[in-house]
């Protein structure tokens, strides 16, 4: 059998790309974070956290001189504090407590996974209690519901050392509590009590009669590991065929059907939930979906973990909004934002949250100094110039009524949407503040632990010069979170709601009892 020249050079192609594919799963590193840090790597870690920090943090830059020497403090309690080897999850904790002296929403540290001891039962607020559930989210003894102590301290400790995890927006939120109260080893480190292989939990009843249970704490099995271990190797080890059929089948997220459609409450109400902004701007059915719910009488939108910058959604929602008879110096400028400025930045770094330059309004010079009087004075070599937002140019219509869910998870173009509909008479917020996250993120990763660190890039005011990062928007029904709303007493709650014009000038958000929606 002959092969032409054609077939050699075609099957030596084939025979050099699929060494090169082999050969590329040696090249690339592999991304495993170290498990245990000495003194040194703690230290050169830090000084790159704070090296970044003071480079690329909008909040850091707006009181430099006062966040600069308590971030070098609180980093040197960290050196002080350990001298030896340091697990990577614990490093990662003392680094969220030092991101959050910022008060920036938007800083995270993410790539570790610490699952040294995790509280093994479910915690759930109810009004001012915990209820203790079992993995069913069942009481875990019916007859004594609530827990009050853990390892003998009051649920109060456990919230305090809890809430020195989030940022200052997001203290109060039960919701952004509950992952840290389940670390449970963390924060009896915290607390300064010894590790044991269970926990002591002390429950009560209505009557005020209590009962204390020991629980084991999950354990890490060996196997388990090992398998994952052996799971891994065989990953690694895989065929260059099987490689190319799993891209072959490779589906990004963003394509993907998006399973949320509109849900019928009662004859006039219906539900929807989004969570993708950038997923809804893509999927033309959930676009229909909504439009539909906007012709029922009242529209329940549940924005609980929305995110993503795409101004769909804020666009379609317009139509809820009520007349502009203000006649104001700019009626359609939404807000104001600049970034910290960076060589690799360019000038568009804010286009992708909707805002452009201020000169692409094409006013006067007078009255584009009378627009941004009320702005305050940067710092130039730290800052960009000023970039504005526009309102959607959407004509109110219709006597329909929407109450969006909303809680700190409600981030990026969700944070516009609960600031605009909040002070639009037909729309009602409900659930928790938000957490005033607006900002592009700047992420890098640290040298020696692999963490990977997001903080803000960028500040937010509205149109009248007032901040509007890490400041958060309240709602207009306070409503703890949880996945077992009743939605009938919802909507009987929503249509029982005084007049949004009263409701702004009181400065409490109205309180909903949890009793009514369980």
């Amino acid at each position: 059998m002959s092969f032409s020249y054609r077939s050699i050079v075609m099957l030596l192609s084939v025979i050099i790309f699929a060494s090169l594919l082999k050969l590329a799963f040696f090249a690339v590193p592999k991304d495993n974070t170290a498990p245990m840090l000495n003194a040194q790597e703690v230290r050169q870690d830090l000084y790159a956290l704070l090296d970044q920090i003071e480079q690329h943090s909008a909040f850091y830059a707006l009181t430099p001189d006062k966040a600069s020497p308590q971030l070098k403090y609180m980093a040197s309690l960290i050196v002080e504090q350990y001298q030896d080897m340091t697990p990577n999850d614990r490093f990662a904790a003392e680094i969220t407590k030092l991101l959050n002296s910022l008060k920036d929403p938007g800083a995270q540290v993410h790539d570790f996974d610490d699952q040294s001891g995790d509280l093994p039962l479910t915690l759930r607020p109810l009004n001012d209690q915990w209820l203790a559930l079992d993995s069913s989210n069942s009481p875990i003894n019916n007859d004594f519901p609530f827990v009050t102590h853990i390892d003998g301290l009051p649920m109060s400790k456990w919230v305090a050392a809890s809430q020195a995890y989030l940022p200052e927006p997001a203290k109060q939120s039960q919701e952004m509590q509950l992952p840290w109260l389940k670390k449970l080893n963390l924060l009896r480190e915290d607390l300064g009590l010894s590790i044991k292989p269970y926990v002591l939990i002390t429950l009560i009843n209505d009557d005020l009669q209590n009962q204390q249970v020991t629980l084991a704490l999950p354990s890490h099995e060996p196997q388990a590991q090992l398998a994952a271990s052996n799971q891994e190797d065989k990953t690694q080890d895989m065929s260059v065929l099987e490689f190319i059929n799993q891209l072959s089948q490779f589906e990004r997220s963003e394509f993907q059907d998006v399973p949320y459609q509109l849900e019928t409450v009662n004859n006039t109400t219906v539900k929807l939930k989004i969570s993708d902004l950038y997923a809804f701007e893509l999927n033309r059915d959930l676009q229909q979906e909504l439009l539909k719910g906007m012709t029922h009488p009242l529209l329940i939108i549940d924005l609980r973990d929305a995110s993503g910058f795409s101004p769909k959604l804020l666009t379609l929602l317009s139509r809820y909004q009520d007349a502009d008879l203000n006649n104001t110096l700019a009626p359609n400028v939404m807000g104001f934002a600049h970034y910290r400025r960076s060589p690799e930045l360019r000038n568009d770094y804010l286009q992708p949250l909707n805002f452009k330059p201020l000169d692409t309004l094409e006013y006067s010079v007078p009255r584009l100094k009378s627009l941004t009087r009320n702005l305050p004075s940067v710092d130039e070599d730290k800052f960009s110039s000023w970039y504005v937002r526009t309102k959607p140019t959407v004509t109110p219509e219709g006597r329909n009524r929407l109450a969006l869910l909303v809680s700190p998870k409600c981030r990026q173009e969700c944070e516009w949407i609960a600031y605009r509909t909040k002070s639009w008479s037909r729309a009602n917020l409900i659930g928790e503040k938000t957490s005033g996250d607006f900002a592009r993120q700047y992420h890098f990763k640290l040298p020696n632990s692999g963490l990977d660190i997001r903080f803000s890039s960028s500040l937010t005011y509205d149109a009248q010069g007032k901040l509007l990062s890490g400041a958060g928007t309240e709602p207009d029904i306070w409503l703890p979170q949880n996945s077992d709303i009743q939605w009938q007493g919802l909507v009987s709650l929503v249509r029982s709601a005084k007049p949004k014009t009263q409701l702004i000038q009181t400065s409490q958000p109205t309180k909903l009892a949890q009793a009514k929606l369980n």
